[in-house]
């Protein structure tokens, strides 16, 4: 779970390893937008046969037999000279860009043509490209300048491999270029212009993304085995050998109180209800600088459901099926944290969270700063998910090995991180790696914060979880 927004800081002391209400990010925050479908550029790849790529195994898994690459021409994919982005000159509008946060399309300042891409403090343009190939390798080429110390970043994320990105800091317009190779399970990615800080302005112009090569078949997978999970089936209260609680006021100024009450399980499902209520707050300290001391009342309650000190792991694979509603006012999270130091120097993945109408995926650590994080954020707008995706259950996944985590959404990556490049800084822990440590569970429904107002929210309000499973 997110415990702190991008920018907001307030001098709430934390008082526990997620209990911190403000953070700084080096990230790139913003929304990605999906692209307009790549006009037939990339055929059917169809199916080579059986003996040149492997066979189906007893689980239904492809065991690679022997290496099967054909030329990029068969796969009916663009050439290298074909521009997968649209508009990649910023001439013909916002229409193929998100601009957000303050960024603009300026007209004196161009590349080429008539029209470039201003950019200042924290803000950028994104373009989500689809249709790319799963193990291909792309080419994204820009012209950039920037008038400060900070450097202009045009980058590609969320392909199924790490954040990668150039840095423009000359105030004449240079050219840089990077490749990417997609993950095996990726199609999309999401290019983007960024300037992290300082308010001088920074200029992009000109990016193209290109194929570099014909994808290369990934090694076979280690098979896995189920070793650890809860079908919620039947009905009444939850495993206590699996399952506790967080109790009270927590994190981020959020309205709800915690308590075990408002979890359960009805009809094969996990049910963590968000309610109304209005009693007396027990910790409640008149004049407290503290805000879960200075509330009076307890006016809205749910639950955190935890594995802590029952059950963590280190590597595999978690897949949670759940449904959420993208409610106004709500704020549910799949989430989890590293056993050892104080956070975020843990280590924190949210492998989902649900607020401000959209799904993210981050992963976070430790800096030199005590209580602000290292962000690897992904924003993907529910509506970009198709209409009546809220009426049904997904399956969100961490896939976790040694090198790199990946979270995915119906087998979809939205984010991953390379864990080489998550060690933390000195303010924790300095110089561990909180991803090679094992990492327990938490399932939750906050209330406001982030989730915005519950002014219109109708309550109870339900988040359902229909199973947690853990692979090995």
């Amino acid at each position: 779970m997110l415990v702190g927004l991008a920018g907001c800081t307030t001098d709430d002391p934390p008082t526990s390893e997620a209990d911190v209400d403000a953070m700084d990010t080096g990230s790139i925050p913003g929304d990605g937008q999906l692209r307009p479908d790549a006009a037939g550029m990339i055929a059917d790849l169809g199916t080579p046969p059986s003996n040149d790529l492997g066979v189906v195994n007893d689980q239904g898994i492809m065991e690679i037999q022997d290496a099967f690459t054909p030329p990029a021409a068969d796969l009916g994919m663009p050439s290298a000279e074909d521009n997968l982005l649209l508009d990649p000159g910023f001439e013909d509008g916002a229409a193929a860009w998100n601009i957000w946060g303050g960024a603009e399309r300026v007209e004196t300042e161009a590349h080429e043509g008539s029209w470039a891409l201003r950019v200042t403090r924290r803000n950028g343009a994104e373009q989500r490209v689809e249709d790319l190939v799963p193990n291909a390798t792309y080419r994204l080429t820009g012209w950039g300048r920037s008038e400060g110390s900070e450097p202009l970043i045009i980058g590609a994320k969320d392909y199924g491999g790490p954040q990668t990105q150039g840095a423009y800091r000359e105030v004449d317009y240079t050219q840089e270029s990077i490749t990417f190779t997609m993950g095996p399970n990726a199609t999309t990615a999401v290019i983007f212009a960024y300037k992290h800080d300082r308010n001088e302005p920074a200029y992009a112009d000109s990016l193209s993304l290109t194929l570099e090569s014909a994808p290369v078949p990934p090694p076979p997978q280690p098979e896995l085995s189920l070793v650890w999970s809860d079908e919620f089936d039947g009905s009444g209260p939850l495993d206590a050998t699996k399952w506790t609680f967080e109790e009270g006021f927590k994190r981020n100024r959020e309205l709800q109180w915690y308590q075990a009450e408002n979890a359960f399980r009805e009809d094969g499902y996990l049910v963590i209800e968000g309610r109304r209520e209005n009693r007396p707050n027990p910790t409640h300290e008149p004049g407290s600088d503290d805000w879960r001391l200075g509330r009076a009342n307890i006016e809205y309650t749910s639950a955190s459901v935890i594995s802590r000190d029952l059950f963590d792991w280190q590597y595999g694979r978690l897949e949670v099926r759940a449904k959420v509603t993208n409610y106004t006012g709500t704020w549910p999270a799949i989430w989890t944290l590293g056993v050892d130091c104080e956070w975020p120097s843990n280590g924190e993945v949210d492998v989902m969270e649900n607020y401000g109408g959209d799904i993210l995926a981050n992963f976070a650590w430790g800096t030199n700063r005590r209580w602000n994080a290292q962000w690897d954020s992904s924003h993907t707008p529910v509506p970009t998910l198709g209409e009546g995706w809220t009426d049904d259950f997904h399956i969100w996944a961490l896939h976790w090995t040694e090198g790199q985590m990946v979270i995915t959404l119906d087998d979809a990556v939205l984010n991953t991180v390379d864990l080489n490049t998550t060690t933390n800084g000195s303010a924790a822990c300095e110089g561990q790696n909180p991803f090679r440590q094992r990492h327990y569970l938490l399932l939750n429904l906050a209330l406001g914060g982030a989730g915005g107002t519950v002014d219109d929210l109708a309550f109870p309000t339900r988040y359902l979880v229909d199973y947690v499973r853990l692979y090995q």
